[in-house]
């Protein structure tokens, strides 16, 4: 049997432009985000092969049409006698796998590096030019107020971005458009953090992570790992700080929280009613932005004080790719 790629070699492979093909690859999964991994691997000539409890009628037909082997079946003895004749390079696991997943267990056992779909899309950001930032936010399908808003406030600055991921499309999807996007909205999940690597081990490394974490999430700092520039908690609620404080971060990346009270340097909040910004600003130690009032946020409709930690989180995304806090108020001024 052919030997399988030291863990050396594959973390070479960190552009579009890196040598993929012939490189064996098992893809754990098959819904959206699994398909959109295969796709894109056999478009960059990996031998694939896709195994899955289930998948929808599309996408395994598709599957087969790009060129993958695909195996799918809720026998998990099926499944894992597919692996029998295979010396997987790698192994991409899609978000929706659960850690308990026998496939993934036996290629974890064998020693197969398993990536997860953000680690992937992480080193093929290039194809298209000069990579966007990568602005996370973890997911909370009850709440998309802070993405929606943080992408019309980008969309009023004539900054062009998109929102992927977790409720939206693949980040791939994205990355094979067309389009020089600046910046990436990435929605994830707090499940699909099983399989991501800790950094430095893994090389993503997102601009900016935002988390609004209610208690009983993790408290590991896995969401905000390899962040760059500013790490987004929620103060005084839930486990997001203790979140920051367990993260690796680039060295430089600051830590952000926001708040319905009065900031601390380096914060958002609210002084007398005025929406403030004492983090994104060159003299945060005497002096604060005002970006609304809770005054103006009522009046525009919005749920003061329920959505208001969504909105500052959005003002956060917003400020941490320097958006003048006039065109934020203008967006939040709007229903």
């Amino acid at each position: 049997m052919a030997q399988s790629l030291s863990g050396k070699t594959l973390q070479g492979l960190t552009s579009w432009y890196s040598s993929w093909e012939g490189l064996q690859v098992v893809v754990v999964g098959l819904g959206q985000t699994g398909f959109a991994m295969v796709d894109t691997l056999c478009e960059l000539g990996a031998e694939v092969t896709a195994i899955a409890r289930d998948a929808p009628a599309d996408v395994l037909k598709l599957s087969g049409v790009v060129g993958a082997n695909v195996v799918v079946d809720a026998d998990e003895s099926i499944r894992l006698q597919a692996l029998e004749n295979l010396t997987p390079d790698l192994a991409v696991v899609s978000p929706g796998v659960l850690g308990t997943d026998p496939v993934a267990q036996e290629l974890a056992t064998r020693g197969v590096s398993l990536w997860s779909d953000l680690e992937l899309a992480w080193r093929l950001r290039d194809k298209g030019g000069p990579p966007a930032d990568w602005l996370l936010v973890l997911h909370d399908p009850g709440n998309t107020t802070t993405v929606e808003v943080a992408e019309r406030i980008f969309q009023a600055a004539s900054h062009r971005t998109r929102v992927v991921g977790a409720g939206a499309p693949p980040v791939l999807d994205a990355l094979r458009e067309p389009v020089s996007y600046e910046s990436l909205i990435i929605q994830v999940t707090p499940e699909s953090l099983i399989w991501r690597e800790r950094y430095p081990t893994s090389l993503l490394s997102p601009r900016i992570a935002v988390s609004l974490a209610e208690e009983g999430s993790s408290r590991s700092g896995v969401f905000f790992d390899g962040t760059s520039h500013a790490c987004v908690y929620r103060k005084a609620l839930g486990p997001s700080e203790a979140q920051v404080e367990d993260a690796n971060v680039v060295e430089g990346a600051r830590a952000i929280g926001i708040g319905v009270d009065s900031p601390g340097m380096s914060d958002i909040g609210v002084v007398e009613g005025i929406v403030v910004d004492r983090a994104f600003l060159d003299d945060r130690a005497h002096q604060a932005i005002e970006i609304t009032t809770l005054e103006e946020l009522g009046e525009a409709g919005w749920a003061v004080p329920r959505e208001l930690p969504a909105l500052l989180a959005a003002i956060a995304i917003a400020r941490s790719r320097d958006v003048l806090p006039a065109v934020i108020a203008g967006v939040l001024s709007l229903p």
